[in-house]
This record gives C-alpha cells, sequence and structure tokens, in this order.
C-alpha cells in the first residue's frame, strides 16, 4: 500500500528506534530512489511503496547478508520453492535480478547453470533449460518434465548406437517407421 514518506519514516523510528537516513547514510528520499529494485517512489507525490515483483513471492533476503555464492544459492531455492517446482534457469535468474540488484554472474563469477549443477544435493536439472528442487524430485510434474526432455547425453547416446546400426541394402517402409520410434 503506498505510503507518504513522512509517514513512512515516524513508522520506521517508532519500530526501530533510528531514522532511516542515519542507517542509510543518505536522506530518505534518495535512499528509495537508489533502492529501485525494491521501492517505486514518485517525488511528485512524495509517495513510496514496495515493488510488486517484493510482494508476490518469497519473503526478501536479509539485505545486510553477504552477497556471495551461498546467498545466491539460498534466494534460487526459495525461489523455486514460491514459483516452481520446475523453473526455467532464465527468468529465475531475471527474478533474481528484480529482487536483488544484482545478477547471479556478478556474485558467483559463474553461469547459473554451472552453479546449479555443483548443488545436486539441492537442486536437479531438468533439461530444456528447467530447474527443481532435488526434494521435488518424485513430484509426478517433474518425473514427466524429466522423461520428455532428450538432453545431449540422451542425444548423443541415440547418434553413437545409430552409427553402429548397419545400413539394409533395400530400405522398406517398415525401417522407416522403425526409424521414427
Amino acid at each position: 500500500e503506498p505510503m507518504p514518506v513522512s509517514e513512512l519514516e515516524t513508522v520506521f523510528a517508532e519500530k526501530f528506534g533510528e531514522q532511516i537516513g542515519i542507517i542509510a547514510g543518505v536522506s530518505t528520499r534518495e535512499y528509495l530512489q537508489r533502492k529501485q529494485n525494491v521501492f517505486s517512489f514518485e517525488s511528485a507525490t512524495d509517495v513510496a511503496f514496495l515493488q510488486q515483483s517484493i510482494l508476490t513471492g518469497p519473503p526478501i533476503a536479509d539485505p545486510n547478508a553477504p552477497k556471495d555464492e551461498n546467498f545466491v544459492i539460498d534466494e534460487f531455492e526459495r525461489l523455486i520453492e514460491d514459483l516452481g517446482p520446475i523453473c526455467y534457469v532464465s527468468a529465475l535468474c531475471g527474478k533474481f535480478i528484480q529482487r536483488n540488484g544484482l545478477s547471479v554472474t556478478s556474485i558467483t563469477s559463474v553461469r547459473p547453470l554451472d552453479l546449479l549443477k555443483r548443488n545436486p544435493n539441492r537442486f536437479v536439472i531438468v533439461g530444456g533449460g528447467n530447474v527443481t528442487l532435488a526434494k521435488f524430485k518424485d513430484l509426478p510434474e517433474v518425473t514427466t518434465a524429466m522423461l520428455s526432455t532428450t538432453g545431449k547425453s540422451q542425444r548423443a547416446a541415440r547418434a553413437a548406437l545409430d552409427a553402429q546400426t548397419p545400413v539394409p541394402e533395400m530400405v522398406t517402409e517398415q525401417d522407416v517407421i522403425n526409424e521414427f520410434k
């Protein structure tokens, strides 16, 4: 719900016993403008409110928490629990940026998919650019998705098998049908 900045400052001081400007080191209005990934601030009306992406989704991580690999992994887990059980990795990264104002790669220096693969105890790569939590791997929608995707290893195994299969001297209609099974 939109709140005038003066009211926000009063509520904050009552709840935390300190002024926003003292904690942030800048005026409340400047802080709200700097934190556009969290707040919408309308300077003309002097009103602020939380971004919709904050209101829909899991609780925001502690803004004072160190931004490291563990932070990213924990945030991914919260997002998948909220959006899941299966999430497209690119959409997950977009939501991460919306909520935290930083990209996954800028924090971890690795591709998000590589980060997820390094943590098989928490994440399962479903295929087709999708991921789920390890605790969701037995859900029907996850197992169905995993069975329906053809990953690189499956395609490579099929190509190797095809290369070993001799070409018949005479190709019949049944041979063509069998090829597409």
